[in-house]
């Protein structure tokens, strides 16, 4: 996994919620998005990186922080 996957990432998740940036600890629900959209989001990154999530791993999700950690930990793993 690189660090410009991640920015990649980030970059692309601030540009789908209008922000131009996004702390960590700020929670999903707080920036709009519910559980059918983060599903989406994951959905979308299984696609374009080849890993995948589990239900419990999409329902663990609830902040920035979370999310990340995710995409991070899928990475390391390929």
């Amino acid at each position: 996994m690189s660090a410009n996957q991640i920015e990649e990432i980030r970059k692309a998740f601030c540009e789908k919620i209008h922000v131009d940036s996004v702390s960590d600890d700020k929670a999903l629900k707080d920036l709009g998005l519910d559980s059918l959209d983060v599903v989406g989001l994951c959905l979308d990154l299984e696609d374009r990186y080849g890993f995948q999530f589990t239900a419990d791993e999409l329902s663990s999700l609830k902040t920035v922080g979370d999310l990340f950690h995710a995409i991070e930990q899928k990475l390391n793993a390929k």
